[in-house]
């Protein structure tokens, strides 16, 4: 409906693709990558969850999507040229909010949790509408039981359009303008229906950072990186690239797997983490270190190389006065880098010699392991206290710069070694009671409601899980964190089917799953 209504109207391009989503893009186009998943279960208010209610749940969340989409811009836009070396965001007068929000009801003996993990998988290797279809690439699923005080909202998007905390943004926002909601009448200025009418003013989008800021590459640091790019076959003695793990592109198939730790567990990991001077994202670095050491002989992987994804919004600018979104954190955009790590054939060798000789599945971590992965791990957080401290001085964005065909080169990617055996990415905390935050940010918020309204009549968020597609020249297995305030943490894994072993996958995530469980009960 809106792409018809879209249909006719002169084309007002907004900005070309900045260097993270010409990247992100050229993944997707080549089934390189396919959507990422940020899922969170929603305490409903009781006045909306009896199933008479469900008029009132839908409007209700209906208009929040509204509230939220006209806070971030990057919700409103569409693709032009798309498969160009240069595409372009462009405006939208108007969008179909039935391509954007879908209802799943289950019935009262079906398994909900059940239900959630396999809509999430299956969501995390959807394609999108053709890009020539003129609509923003995200959507999210409100997966509804019967009464259930809860429901499951899964936010699924492509990644040129946002990252991983874009999304958190967006799920925080959306509780915000829910809670609002509770308190304002449901009209919204340009809402017909499910059209959302669009201002036909172009809408602010948040700029790329190389456009916001210098990204000054040191000399050394660029010979380096060229070197690596072009430098033959035949010399590469690198030793640490997964060569254990060949790309293979297809068929296109992502294996997720993931757990959940409670806070009391979480609380007592951190603890732990600031006693050994590390965070959860070292530990986990260390953690897969010393399952990878475990599970792959030292003849087909004698070190290895992992990568940590990192934000830049630390280092963007105050947002321009008249950005909705109001503050540079709170972009929803694509400001993400990565670090990388490497893990040398004398740690590893030493880490394979404590290793107990049974290799069978339930074993614990020794004492004499836990020493050397709290020292991993606390050398993995300060290589991340060093990036941070770099800023933007020899930063892989900064590398992209000297790009000018992604597509060629993500194919050319493809046909080389596997640089990365694991990846960390971690999202953090993402607050699921914002009666606080409400209170300090009301000039954000579009609607203004009263916040001082019953906490039991409140929405709130109780879980979060985060999960990525299959990347396919990238890690071999990907882990995605994130944690809600005083609930807890998910971490999660993704590997492509068509290159990784499911059983290794699964040993590793048992260990991890295991290992935690146990420092957790050392605490």
């Amino acid at each position: 409906m809106a792409n018809r209504l879209n249909q006719g109207t002169k084309t007002m391009v907004l900005r070309k693709f900045g260097i993270n989503e010409t990247y992100q893009l050229a993944m997707y186009l080549l089934d390189q990558y396919r959507g990422t998943t940020l899922s969170c279960r929603y305490a409903v208010p009781p006045r909306l969850a009896p199933v008479e209610s469900r008029p009132q749940l839908e409007e209700t969340v209906k208009v929040a999507v509204v509230d939220t989409i006209m806070r971030h811009p990057m919700l409103q836009v569409g693709m032009m040229d798309a498969t160009s070396k240069t595409p372009s965001w462009i405006q939208l007068p108007c969008l179909d909010l039935t391509q954007h929000i879908k209802w799943l009801y289950i019935g009262g003996y079906d398994d909900f949790e059940q239900t959630v993990q396999e809509t999430f998988r299956v969501q995390l290797d959807d394609r999108f509408p053709d890009l020539s279809i003129e609509q923003p690439n995200w959507k999210i699923t409100v997966i509804r039981q019967g009464n259930a005080p809860v429901m499951e909202v899964l936010l699924t998007w492509n990644h040129p359009q946002f990252d991983g905390a874009g999304a958190k943004v967006f799920h925080e926002d959306f509780l915000e303008m829910l809670n609002n909601a509770e308190n304002e009448a449901c009209e919204r200025t340009g809402l017909d229906g499910d059209i959302l009418r669009l201002s036909q003013t172009p809408p602010l989008l948040p700029t790329p950072i190389e456009s916001l800021k210098s990204l000054p590459l040191d000399l050394k640091y660029l010979a380096k990186v060229f070197w690596e790019e072009i430098r033959p076959r035949f010399l590469n003695q690198d030793v640490s690239q997964a060569a254990w793990c060949p790309i293979r592109s297809s068929p296109y198939k992502t294996q997720f797997r993931a757990f959940f730790m409670d806070n009391a567990s979480l609380l007592a990991i951190l603890a732990l983490c600031r006693e050994n001077r590390t965070t959860i994202t070292g530990l986990l670095n260390g953690l897969a270190l010393v399952a990878f050491s475990s599970h792959l002989d030292s003849t087909v992987a004698p070190a290895f190389q992992s990568s940590t994804i990192m934000d830049h919004r630390r280092n963007l600018p105050p947002a321009p006065p008249d950005a909705p979104w109001v503050q540079s954190d709170r972009a929803m955009g694509n400001y993400v880098t990565q670090l990388p790590h490497r893990f040398e054939t004398e740690l590893v060798a030493r880490i394979r010699s404590k290793l107990p000789a049974d290799a069978s599945e339930g074993r614990d971590l020794s004492a004499d392991l836990q020493r050397e992965l709290w020292a991993v791990s606390a050398q993995n957080r300060l290589e991340i206290v060093r990036k941070l401290e770099a800023g933007l001085r020899n930063d892989l964005v900064g590398v992209f710069k000297y790009v000018t065909d992604w597509q060629q080169t993500m194919r050319d990617m493809a046909k080389k070694t596997r640089q990365f055996s694991w990846l960390v990415t971690n999202l953090g905390v993402l607050d699921g009671n914002t009666s606080k935050r409400l209170s300090t940010t009301t000039t954000r918020s579009p609607t203004g409601g009263d916040t001082k309204s019953d906490d039991g009549q409140r929405w709130s968020i109780g879980r979060a899980q985060f999960g990525l597609s299959a990347e396919i020249p990238a890690a071999a297995i990907e882990f995605a964190t994130v944690s809600v305030a005083g609930q807890g943490m998910c971490v999660s894994a993704n590997w492509p089917d068509c290159a990784v072993d499911a059983m290794l996958g699964e040993r590793i995530m048992a260990d991890l799953k295991r290992w935690l469980a146990q420092l957790a009960s050392q605490s």
